[in-house]
């Protein structure tokens, strides 16, 4: 792996040619070694979202060795930057390139046409395009199975959330924690506090703050950081590493956690570009063997029965008996979204914009 700042890569990339030849040999060669882009916006240190896409690229050098060779640009804040970046990626060789974040699908949507000698992936993207792949995780399959622990550990039956953003990838996810705790526990209810951003521990303590003083003794969210986690373990009450298993971090009372795991879409997209079968594909992928999302460590205070619980709901997730957007399912104004053994479409879930009954909160306004 290559791991530059994006000074270090401006300077060297004044040196490489402007275009690779088109035409004259195919996109890859099979006596190459293939040279792979990754820009993140972020800081991959970081125990957070960049991390776990950083993962995702260790993953596919340590899966082909010898075939593979990897040029990550980090800490790339400015969508102007990112969108120099990959045009200057692709001119120096680089086969396959990846966005990390939906910042950069814009972008891509734009350049990936142009850009004919790579081929484009994007984490969190919305639909896949000319030369541009898209992936992400079906969050809501994690926050379900923990939110049936959250159902059976709640003294009050009050849960919480710490919002991030009031986004389609952050309302289903509370909405299927709180589905899967009255999976267990009908009385419970769910209140959410917004903190506006991704990352932002002040904000994140606040809303942790916030949500115990109104009761919750189980606090969950999208900000996917130990923070919250170490907020409310100083609070005496349960957290749960949602898309993050920060047991290392919070010792005592992480209830359970999921992690986003994008190895097999990194290692499969290199794979089919070294074979010259890519194809621009649309992925969503949850539990199961291939898919994005891991259950991971819960605490020895969960007691059997309720882990065993959410095995048996995360085989019936993985081999499709259970849905978790199956009706009847209504919004907080009492309307019908899901009727009563139906199940929500894949895209109405993508573009999921209401809160579920017993979720205490409202959405913020733009």
């Amino acid at each position: 792996m290559t791991n530059f700042s994006r000074r270090d890569f401006l300077k060297t990339s004044a040196a490489a040619s402007l275009a690779i030849a088109g035409g004259a040999k195919p996109l890859f060669a099979a006596d190459e070694v293939l040279k792979v882009g990754v820009i993140h916006m972020g800081a991959i240190s970081d125990t957070g979202w960049e991390y776990f896409q950083a993962n995702a690229w260790r993953a596919l050098e340590k899966a082909y060795p010898d075939k593979v060779k990897v040029t990550v640009l980090e800490n790339i804040a400015q969508v102007q930057d990112c969108e120099r970046l990959f045009r200057q990626l692709s001119s120096q060789g680089h086969k396959l390139i990846f966005g990390t974040t939906f910042s950069q699908y814009a972008s891509l949507k734009k350049l990936a046409p142009t850009l004919p000698n790579s081929h484009f992936e994007c984490c969190a993207g919305i639909d896949a395009g000319k030369n541009l792949g898209v992936f992400e995780a079906r969050h809501y399959e994690g926050t379900y199975l923990t939110g049936i622990a959250a159902g059976r550990m709640t003294k009050s039956n009050v849960l919480g959330w710490v919002g991030a953003f009031p986004v389609p990838q952050v309302i289903y996810s509370l909405n299927a924690f709180l589905l899967g705790a009255r999976s267990v526990n009908p009385n419970a209810v769910l209140k959410v506090v917004w903190a506006n951003a991704w990352v932002d521990p002040a904000k994140e303590k606040d809303a942790v703050a916030a949500l115990v003083a109104q009761g919750a003794d189980v606090i969950s969210g999208s900000p996917n950081t130990p923070v919250q986690g170490l907020a409310a373990e100083e609070k005496g009450v349960w957290s749960i590493g949602s898309t993050g298993d920060f047991s290392a971090y919070v010792k005592k009372k992480q209830l359970v956690s999921f992690e986003l795991d994008w190895s097999a879409a990194h290692i499969n997209a290199a794979k089919a570009v070294m074979a010259g079968t890519w194809q621009p594909s649309n992925n969503w992928l949850g539990l199961g063997e291939g898919g994005y999302v891991k259950m991971t460590t819960s605490s020895p205070e969960l007691p059997e029965s309720v882990a065993a619980e959410m095995k048996a709901a995360e085989a019936a997730i993985i081999s499709g008996k259970l849905k978790p957007f199956t009706g009847e399912i209504k919004d907080q104004s009492g309307t019908v979204k899901v009727a009563a053994g139906q199940t929500l479409a894949d895209n109405d879930i993508k573009g999921m914009t209401w809160l579920m009954e017993g979720v205490q909160g409202t959405l913020p306004q733009n």
